[in-house]
């Protein structure tokens, strides 16, 4: 026998419209027992390989195979060092944008030059600004008047996306009570405080972004960062969005409840307070149904978006009896919408869940 007979394919003709980089090759068996397969020449030139150079097989999920060159020396999941050229005139927050974009693709150091030989002061403090607040486990490592070296010290198995999830879960949710408390008890030292716990969000959301572009582009990263399969990284990322979109809502009841100068009414109070707790189960209830994969309980919080609607309604009818200022009358309108927001952006993780449970869901049905 010359070839595995089960897994013959036939080879790719001349006229095929299939795209130039898939390749379709005989397994072949060898006298001592081993098959072997033909690496295609253009891949192998691209890569810089040659003779005797090794590669790495990665078993995937579905009978895949990931064939990638093996370089020992090269941690797994980092870039290069990665230099930006800054320009006399450049903008502080232009600057600070480019080094977060480089770092959520995988940049392990950034070094920042100036073209005039001297960074000015603000762009000095924009980039430790940005290392302090927005990079998690990023260091200013060398500064001078000349450039700014920052480096990530923080590897992919010392914070799975998953617990960075978790995290940016527990600070949102926090944030969310803790602005309702500082509006129900006018307490603006409260809602100052939950404006500066912003940044915490941010900081975890890049972390996990820049784990799941790695991941994709690297799919042995996968398990390392605790996740199972390249299509929970596009689901992980829409969730992550929602985590920080509600938490911008979060800080935004915060910032308005502190227009909000008169005391609320008791029946004003009891309906914000109805809405904050629907809300707030709605995402408790889609972050449990995340984490323990449960499709039927992800449906509960589908269904509870349009009382969440009307919740909303309701409020805005008492509100706009109240005799108020406009400008306090248009901070608890808008504080009603956020709290409704958040219940919307937790019927964006519901879905999410569903969509990554409806296979396992269904087989489960089937065989009951």
């Amino acid at each position: 026998m010359s070839y595995a007979e089960s897994i013959v394919l036939p080879m790719k003709p001349s006229n095929s419209s299939e795209p130039e980089d898939r390749y379709v090759r005989r397994v072949q068996l060898t006298g001592r027992g081993s098959y072997i397969v033909s690496i295609p020449k253009n891949w192998v030139a691209q890569t810089g390989m040659k003779k005797g150079g090794r590669v790495e097989f990665i078993e995937q999920r579905g009978q895949g195979l990931l064939l990638t060159p093996f370089d020992q020396n090269r941690p797994e999941g980092e870039k290069a060092r990665c230099i930006i050229q800054v320009e006399p005139d450049a903008h502080p927050d232009a600057v600070a944008r480019r080094i977060i974009s480089l770092y959520v693709i995988g940049y392990s150091m950034i070094e920042v030059n100036s073209r005039s030989g001297n960074l000015s002061a603000s762009v000095r403090d924009s980039i430790r600004d940005v290392s302090r607040r927005k990079l998690v486990g990023t260091e200013l490592v060398n500064e001078s008047s000349k450039s700014a070296t920052l480096q990530v010290l923080l590897s992919f198995p010392q914070l799975l996306v998953t617990d960075a999830l978790r995290r940016m879960i527990s600070i949102m949710s926090s944030m969310q009570q803790d602005a309702l408390q500082a509006l129900v008890g006018s307490d603006r030292e409260l809602a100052n405080q939950v404006l500066k716990i912003d940044d915490e969000i941010d900081r975890f959301s890049l972390y996990i972004i820049r784990q799941l572009k790695w991941a994709v582009q690297h799919p042995p990263l996968l398990e390392r960062i605790g996740l199972t399969s390249p299509v929970e990284c596009l689901g992980y990322r829409i969730i992550t969005k929602s985590v920080e979109r509600s938490a911008d809502h979060a800080a935004r009841i915060a910032q308005n409840s502190l227009l909000v100068q008169h005391t609320l009414t008791p029946a004003i109070a009891k309906h914000i307070s109805t809405l904050n707790q629907s809300s707030a189960k709605m995402m408790e209830v889609a972050v449990q149904a995340l984490f323990t994969r449960d499709y039927p309980l992800a449906e509960t919080v589908l269904v509870d978006r349009e009382r969440i609607s009307a919740l909303e309604s309701k409020l805005v009818e008492y509100i706009l009896r109240e005799r108020m200022p406009a400008s306090e009358l248009s901070a608890l309108r808008l504080i009603s919408e956020s709290l409704r927001r958040i219940g919307e952006y937790a019927t964006d993780i519901a879905e999410v869940v569903l969509n990554l449970t409806v296979q396992k869901s269904t087989e489960a049905e089937i065989k009951h």
